[in-house]
């Protein structure tokens, strides 16, 4: 796969980088934005990885990564060569509800090249985190990209935080190449390196957790979730700057010392993740639409994948009623599995969590409200009494900055066993069913209250 990488200062092979200092304007605050397009792969054209990296107290780098694939090239007609030009500006944000940035900047690129290519468009810029404020507290970095010849940009959102030279994002994770690694997940057995941007450790810490962790429970119940223990099953000592790699599957906190537990942490699920790719990874996530007894009869036979494949192939067959239909549920179903792998995967698979049962049973919201102390999610209308509101709260986790629980309620029971009974009767449930309901209650609303008639 092609690279391309350019800096503030460099730029390579065919990307002309043009500066344009202070192009931004005031921003707003975004704890009051809908931010639901995040989620929703459908409406995100524009699909980039960003990674925070500290490089002392004042400065930080951000790192961003997308397909070329996502752009739009047209043709130049006075070179005959194909052009695509993106725009990146950021804001740097004392916190989600401020609406005063302490830095601002947007810069331009144009990519000419003879044939639409198949690449990674890749680079970094530097940004300043002098603030004394940002020191206190986690700040916010809003990035957006813009495609300017399709003429459409999104806004993207990292946390940081530098309260700590043991926080997270400190560590730079980089391949052997000393390319860095945008994903905490890795397989295991595959090389990579670690290391601190400001401190030059001589040795680190690391603490191996092997945990089966249970799926989440259904967002009507009324049982705590299980507790984690934070002891390690094991703790050793690496060469800070030798080749690491992870020996088994689990998770791995990696940190400077023993004393504190700021650090950072590595996953590793399965060497496709977050795809589901092999047949075993078919089966878990059907719990959340099986009986118990049903799921038991695809437990059992994990230990054989093609067995497990013929209950799963099964179940859905059953649900579909043919085979044309079965194969719609089963990649509408696994898509959303995918997607939450990719946007609430924590020390445990984004399926497994409070937001992931959410997404994957009734699929992008409507609404998203983010705070510092968490999310809002809304499906349907939000003025309708027929919407449903999912409120997570932010866990503050050693291991992860994604960690959000669901406030649960018995409330959410008929609503839970309408979604779950239209999958089972071979129904993709998605927020269009909770607005027809809503549609139909305020059309018989409307017939209650007509003026009467005398005919």
């Amino acid at each position: 796969m092609n690279l391309v990488r350019h800096t503030l200062f460099i730029y390579f092979s065919s990307i002309v980088l043009l500066l344009g200092v202070g192009a931004c304007s005031s921003p707003q605050g975004v704890q009051g934005s809908n931010l639901a397009y995040l989620y929703n792969p459908k409406e995100l054209a524009l699909k980039a990885n960003y990674v925070v990296v500290h490089q002392n107290d004042s400065v930080s780098q951000l790192h961003y990564r997308f397909n070329s694939s996502d752009l739009l090239y047209v043709r130049n007609n006075e070179t005959g060569r194909y052009e695509a030009n993106f725009n990146l500006t950021y804001r740097v944000l004392k916190s989600s509800n401020s609406v005063s940035y302490s830095d601002s900047n947007s810069f331009s690129f144009v990519d000419e090249v003879s044939q639409p290519p198949q690449k990674v468009i890749s680079g970094y810029f530097n940004f300043k985190t002098d603030d004394s404020q940002l020191k206190d507290q986690a700040g916010l970095l809003v990035i957006e990209l813009q495609d300017l010849k399709r003429k459409v940009g999104y806004q993207s959102f990292k946390r940081f935080s530098k309260k700590s030279l043991n926080q997270r994002q400190y560590f730079r994770l980089t391949d052997t190449a000393n390319r860095l690694l945008y994903e905490p997940h890795l397989p295991v057995g595959v090389p990579f390196k670690l290391a601190h941007d400001v401190l030059e450790p001589k040795s680190f810490y690391v603490s191996f957790y092997e945990r089966d962790f249970p799926v989440a429970l259904p967002p009507y119940s009324s049982k705590k979730p299980s507790t984690f223990e934070l002891k390690p099953d094991t703790t050793y000592k690496v060469d800070a700057n030798a080749t690491l790699n992870l020996p088994q599957k689990g998770f791995y906190h990696i940190r400077l010392d023993t004393s504190q537990w700021e650090g950072f942490t590595l996953y590793s699920f399965y060497r496709e993740f977050p795809y589901i790719a092999n047949f075993e990874n078919l089966a878990p996530p059907l719990r959340y639409l099986t009986t118990a007894k049903e799921y038991a009869q695809v437990e059992a036979a994990l230990a054989n994948p093609l067995e497990a494949k013929k209950l799963v192939d099964r179940f859905w067959l059953e649900r579909a009623g043919s085979q044309e239909r079965s194969k719609s549920l089963i990649k509408s179903y696994y898509q959303r599995v995918e997607e939450a792998n990719r946007l609430f995967t924590s020390f445990m698979e984004g399926w497994k969590t409070d937001r992931g049962i959410i997404y994957t049973i009734y699929g992008p919201p409507n609404i998203v409200y983010h705070s510092e102390g968490g999310e809002s999610w809304v499906y349907g209308s939000e003025s309708s009494s027929l919407s449903y509101y999912f409120n997570f709260e932010k866990i503050a986790n050693p291991f992860t900055d994604n960690d959000y629980e669901l406030n649960r309620s018995p409330q959410y029971r008929y609503g839970w066993g309408q979604a779950i009974e239209a999958w089972r009767n071979g129904h993709i449930y998605n927020s269009k069913d909770i607005r027809r309901e809503q549609d139909a209650q305020d059309q018989q609303l409307q017939y209650r209250n007509r003026n009467p008639y005398w005919y």
